[in-house]
């Protein structure tokens, strides 16, 4: 059986740090990172079997957060971090 809670994306609508502290909004991003990896690491452990329908909404998430916010976060930390001169 496996662990759902390593599997439950960050739930929409919970309280994100405010802009007045960034460094507590970037940790929150790379906890969302982390918490994401290791979806996809639960269900690379799984054996050869289909996956429920958690799993697999949970994989669908994981892989749109890395095809679609990830992209986002990481042109938005380089913006940030190493401006254009």
């Amino acid at each position: 059986m496996m662990n759902y809670t390593r599997l439950m994306p960050i739930q929409i609508g919970a309280k994100v740090a405010d802009l007045s502290k960034p460094m507590v909004l970037l940790s929150d991003c790379h906890r969302r990172i982390e918490m994401f990896l290791g979806v996809l690491h639960g269900i690379a452990q799984l054996d050869n079997r289909l996956l429920t329908k958690d799993e697999q909404s949970s994989l669908e998430k994981a892989l749109r957060y890395f095809h679609e916010a990830a992209p986002k976060h990481t042109a938005d930390e380089e913006q940030s971090l190493f401006p254009p001169a």
